[in-house]
């Protein structure tokens, strides 16, 4: 079951991010969708990669998600990993965008692959997060925001992912409290700091009562 607070981060998820798992056989590779094959893939004839219209087709499409038209923005991400299959960016925005419809397989996997690709990025390991905690896979979740935390100790938004997976886990240990202290120290976002502050209270006793999910009004950005 997807919890409320989960299906409210999914609302305003945003493309900063960028990527999951199978780099496919150097032969060819088509990606799987529910109803169909994909319409990219790498062609055994021309092994040649073109990055640079990879490139292009990948900021085109960051240009269309932002502006809602995900059917074109997907067209365009498939055409940029025709181009080029190794293009990280591409399958972080494409798992973005399957991510939005709630399509959370097809987005791991895209999420998967391009932490693969990208191995110093935490941006695709924060969207794994995102997806495993909207599934309620919070073990999974937790590892992924952890990832990303140690690529990027100083991301609010990573943070706060993985406070809240441990809140839901009802992990009431040094390790939350941290976090949240870390939220109202770092975080601009004055929505965030008051939900770690009323956490931390809450969190005063060793018996005390359980903490809240962050209301619905909030979300990760």
């Amino acid at each position: 079951m997807i919890t409320r607070c989960a299906r409210t981060l999914m609302a305003r998820i945003t493309v900063a991010g960028l990527i999951l798992v199978g780099v496919a056989a150097l032969g060819g590779c088509r990606h799987w969708t529910a109803d169909r094959f994909a319409p990219y893939e790498t062609l055994a004839q021309d092994p040649r990669r073109d990055t640079e219209a990879a490139r292009r087709h990948n900021a085109r499409a960051v240009r269309l998600i932002e502006e809602g038209s995900l059917d074109d923005a997907e067209k365009e991400l498939k055409t940029a990993l025709s181009a080029d299959l190794f293009f990280g960016p591409a399958h972080n925005n494409l798992g973005t965008i399957y991510l939005k419809q709630e399509k959370y397989y097809l987005a791991a996997w895209e999420f998967q692959y391009a932490a693969k690709i990208m191995k110093d990025s935490p941006e695709p390991r924060y969207n794994l997060g995102m997806v495993y905690e909207a599934v309620a896979r919070l073990d999974d979740a937790g590892h992924w925001y952890d990832e990303a935390l140690t690529l990027a100790p100083d991301s609010v938004e990573t943070t706060a992912g993985l406070a809240r997976v441990r809140l839901q886990q009802g992990l009431r240990d040094d390790r939350t409290r941290e976090l949240l202290a870390d939220l109202v120290l770092k975080d601009t976002r004055p929505e965030w700091t008051a939900w770690a502050r009323k956490q931390l209270a809450l969190l005063g006793g060793a018996n005390g009562p359980t903490p809240a999910a962050p209301p619905a009004s909030l979300s990760a950005e």
